[in-house]
């Protein structure tokens, strides 16, 4: 076997890896029962998904309480978890290597005399068990929490879930300390239990040998349920331990075995390798990213699986900053413009020369004084590769302005004017922004608003140095009384006619001229009383003294009456392409109806503006003569109609 060995340290990796596999198999030191498969080297499945069922797998070789032992095991409790059941067990036991139990049982209950630290997966009520999946140590086969056999728990598997059949494999540690007689139970590295307990006196009557094993078992619900003598190849470093380009690494082995770890092989992922534990100093040709690579083999001959570990060679950053101009009393972000090939910039520490200092990626300077400052930036990796850099930086005055506008009506230009408040402040430039989008640059501006309303101006200023004034706000009003004063209508002679102007503001000024037939000139809305045809014209005034005019035209006729032509021409001049009536006097249009000589309606409508184009259902009907009737109410509510006939020429 020696020389083997020593061939084997020469020979590839694949060579380690495919020779010992098949020898561990044979020199397995364990005896299985039930259900009990071998996995692989080191792995034992104990029950499949299957119900009723149970499985244990016994070392063949006694162990002595009187020595502190610290196991290590991968367990698995399956992916089932509202109904998976119903746990392993860690036994030690006296009574031989063919034992077990199904269902609740766990492969524990009835052994005595026995020591066995339960993980249940399943609550069963009548031996006390919490509706999380536990964990317990108890004795002599007896697995009801309510006995004094419970010696300590049950507590929750996880120290944080309630739920251990979560697909995942845990470290199950079972450490004795023979001299102060503590058994201290961990899963995945936090302590679940610890009790002080003479195991040897108080548990198996004076007899220090016991066999030791799991158990598993199923009962009406099942899970796939597994251990494995732990071989899990892991490595540490230290916290001072720099990587960076240059740096040598020191890899540390920090494997988990139940065995005793025989050999050792280091991948460093830049082509070279190690069969040490704790391999001297590796460094790395150049910065980049690489995968270390850990497998290690135990004195049972079983090869784990492959650790493997990704690491970043940081190179060294060039950190590098900029910024806008630096003025007084403004806050300037500073950005960060450092460099790095590999590595991932993590820290910043940033004196920003005038007594404050920052640790964001993009601090904000505030300086209250002129003057030249040195800012110093100081950056780190996530693999502690640092750099520094600093600059000196310029503060120069910031400037201030005032400013000034006035009310105006619309159509009007407003005159807007900048003041330099701090003349010694060289000045480059005036920026306008009207409050509607529309932008002006110069220290004074003239602009007319297209519409009326409040409007708030701002105005700043920017100095030779790049130094932005305050905005400075002018409100404004333009006022436009947006006049309407009616369209222009037709009455019947001696027909009330209601005028009603429409306006936008308050307190206006209304004039009417002339005041022929009106009840109040001055009114917004007087009534008119007329004999003949009258244009009136509307002055209206607001309080800021803006004057804004309109017109209506009045059309009498004598009536009530309907006005009907004889004759149009539908061809789409723009000349008598429509037959409508004038209705003076008449506030309701019953009905206005066209017929041929056939008696076929051809068009009606209820609207005094509703005309005939002389289609039907889109067609132009023949020039020709149609017959036409017309009817509805004066404005005194009388009844009346008209008829006739209207000739359509083409």
């Amino acid at each position: 076997m020696t020389r083997l060995l020593l061939v084997l340290t020469g020979l590839s990796w694949l060579l380690f890896l495919s020779y010992t596999p098949a020898t561990a198999q044979l020199q397995t030191p364990y005896i299985l029962n039930g259900a009990a498969t071998q996995r692989t080297c080191n792995c034992y499945v104990l029950t499949e998904d299957q119900l009723t069922s149970s499985g244990t797998v016994w070392n063949k070789n006694k162990v002595s309480l009187n020595n502190s032992f610290d196991y290590f095991f991968d367990v698995n409790l399956g992916c089932k978890d509202q109904d998976g059941a119903d746990g392993i067990g860690f036994i030690l036991q006296t009574q031989g290597t063919n034992l077990g139990a199904t269902g609740q049982g766990v492969g524990f209950q009835n052994i005595r005399p026995s020591l066995g630290v339960i993980i249940d997966t399943w609550q069963n009520t009548d031996d006390g068990d919490p509706y999380y999946d536990h964990v317990s140590v108890q004795i002599n086969g007896d697995i009801s929490h309510s006995s004094a056999n419970n010696l300590a728990g049950p507590v929750t598997a996880l120290a944080n879930s309630d739920n251990i059949e979560d697909c995942n494999w845990h470290i199950f540690r079972i450490k004795w300390d023979a001299v102060t007689k503590q058994l201290t139970v961990s899963i995945d590295d936090s302590i679940r239990l610890s009790i002080q307990k003479d195991l040897v006196a108080d548990v198996f009557s004076g007899d220090p040998m016991v066999y030791w094993g799991f158990g598993a078992a199923t009962g009406g619900f099942s899970n796939k349920q597994q251990f494995c003598a732990a071989l899990r190849p892991e490595l540490q470093f230290d916290n001072n331990q720099l990587f960076c380009d240059g740096s040598p690494i020191v890899f540390a082995d920090d494997s988990r075995s139940f065995g005793t770890i025989t050999r050792w092989r280091w991948d460093f992922g830049d082509g070279s390798t190690s069969a040490l534990a704790d391999p001297p100093p590796h460094q790395y040709p150049r910065p980049g990213k690489y995968q270390v690579k850990l497998v290690i083999e135990d004195n049972s001959g079983c090869i784990s699986d492959t650790m493997k570990q990704d690491l970043t060679i940081s190179s060294y950053p060039i950190p590098d900053f900029s910024y806008d101009s630096l003025c007084t009393d403004r806050a300037i972000t500073i950005k960060d413009n450092t460099q790095v090939d590999f590595g991932t910039i993590t820290q910043w520490n940033w004196d920003l020369g005038n007594g404050t200092t920052d640790q964001s990626s993009t601090p904000a300077a505030n300086y209250t004084s002129t003057g030249t400052y040195t800012i110093q930036l100081q950056v780190m990796t996530a693999e502690g590769c640092g750099a520094d850099t600093a600059k000196t930086a310029n503060v120069y005055p910031t400037p201030a302005i005032a400013a000034t506008g006035e009310n105006v009506c619309i159509g009007e230009p407003i005159a807007f004017s900048g003041t330099d408040i701090t003349p010694a402040i060289p000045l480059s430039g005036w920026y306008w922004n009207f409050g509607n989008g529309q932008l002006q640059t110069g220290q004074h501006a003239d602009y007319i608003y297209p519409e009326g309303g409040d409007y708030r101006t701002g105005v700043h200023a920017v100095s030779n140095k790049g130094c932005f004034s305050d905005t400075v706000y002018v409100p404004v009003t333009v006022t436009d009384i947006n006049l309407f004063a009616g369209n222009d209508t037709l009455i019947a002679r001696g027909q009330p006619l209601q005028l009603n102007a429409v306006t936008t503001g308050n307190n206006l000024q209304f004039s009417w001229t002339p005041d022929i037939g009106l009840t109040d000139p001055y009114a917004p809305a007087p009534v008119a009383m007329l004999t003949r045809d009258q244009t009136y014209h509307l002055t209206v005034t607001s309080p800021q003294g803006c004057i804004a005019l309109d017109t209506v035209n009045v059309k009498v006729y004598a009536g009530p009456d309907f006005y009907v032509p004889s004759a149009f021409s539908p061809n789409n001049d723009g000349l008598n392409d429509v037959f409508r009536a004038i209705s003076p006097g008449v506030s309701q249009l019953d009905f206005f109806c066209v017929w041929n000589r056939w008696g076929q309606e051809l068009f009606r409508t209820q609207s005094l503006s509703g005309t005939w184009d002389g289609t039907y259902k889109g067609q132009p009907m023949p020039a020709g003569s149609y017959v036409w009737m017309i009817s509805g109410k004066d404005y005194l509510g009388r009844a009346f109609s008209r008829q006739g006939t209207v000739t359509i020429v083409r």
